[in-house]
């Protein structure tokens, strides 16, 4: 058997040793430290790029491929709409710290992309959109309030997909030295936005339903992806009048539309009432919400879920 005495030294002994643990604990974080500084020379040791981007899932698909690489400022906050905004001193502030700039078509960029241009010369204009934009079903008294073309275009997967490598790129030429990183979190996006697709074209298929009604037309890129059709509320951007209204809910009636969608940036009172007369339900789904994965989901399970 051992015996341990305790002595008047013991106390003494047990600091010592608790002094040493610690120089051994910080001398062990310094090397693996060192070491990560060696094997990776610029990962978390550099300042991020400052970013801009109009919209919120801009910020969404810019942080999946920078991560921790970027920093990004959105121009249109939730809850504002990118039709009628327009940007306060706080953000035109914030712009001039900026290196990039993503814009993506939507309509307060036609006035304010010049003026930004013109205050901010060195900031770099990234466009990520094209001029492919699906046109809105007129023959369905469609009128978009943006002329006649959709830009959201982030409401097409296959579409976030194209966005995102030039997000990479963009990013790869800002700092090239982790264009790596860079390629590696785009692979992880893009297996995402597969299984995303898959998802919604699983949930799609468990309902014979093919068409919504909306107020404003802005999942045009949603439909033309997995073969539904779009109803607008919405004619040239206003409300319909009474005739219009009639005209609408005998429509809906007869393509047995179950569901309208309407965004919080916009009145419940009038999809409200075309509801009630249809049958229909409305609910609130936002083509500008951040969880983008989550949010098609819920949009691709709304219309399937509105025959059940």
């Amino acid at each position: 058997m051992t015996a341990i005495l305790y002595t008047e030294s013991f106390p003494l002994l047990i600091e010592n040793t608790g002094k040493q643990m610690n120089h051994f604990l910080k001398t062990g974080l310094f090397i693996v430290a060192l070491a990560q500084l060696l094997c990776f020379p610029d990962k978390g040791w550099t300042e991020p790029i400052p970013v801009f981007v109009s919209i919120v899932p801009q910020k969404y698909f810019v942080e999946r491929i920078g991560k921790e690489q970027v920093k990004v400022e959105v121009m249109v906050n939730p809850g504002e709409s990118p039709a009628t905004f327009n940007p306060n001193p706080k953000k035109m502030g914030l712009l001039s710290q900026a290196e990039l700039y993503f814009s993506i078509g939507v309509p307060f960029e036609t006035i304010w992309i010049d003026r930004i241009q013109s205050i901010h010369s060195n900031l770099q204009f990234v466009p990520l959109h094209d001029n492919e934009n699906p046109a809105v079903d007129h023959d369905h008294d469609h009128a978009h309030s943006h002329g006649s073309s959709d830009p959201h275009i982030w409401t097409s997967p296959a579409k976030v997909k194209l966005l995102a490598k030039k997000i990479k790129e963009a990013l790869a030429r800002t700092k090239p030295s982790q264009e790596k990183y860079f390629e590696a979190n785009l692979r992880a996006f893009h297996n995402d936005l597969d299984t995303l697709d898959r998802d919604i074209r699983k949930i799609l298929a468990r309902s014979d339903t093919h068409r919504f009604m909306v107020f404003h037309p802005a999942w045009s890129y949603f439909a033309e992806d997995y073969g539904l059709e779009q109803v607008s509320i919405e004619t040239g951007g206003k409300e319909p009048g009474a005739r219009s209204l009639q005209k609408i809910i005998e429509k809906g009636k007869k393509l047995g539309i179950k569901v309208i969608f309407v965004q919080k940036q916009f009145s419940l009172s009038v999809a409200e009432k075309i509801a009630r007369m249809m049958g229909a339900t409305v609910r609130e789904m936002d083509p500008l919400a951040e969880d983008y994965l989550a949010n098609m989901r819920r949009t691709a399970t709304a219309i399937s879920g509105a025959s059940q």
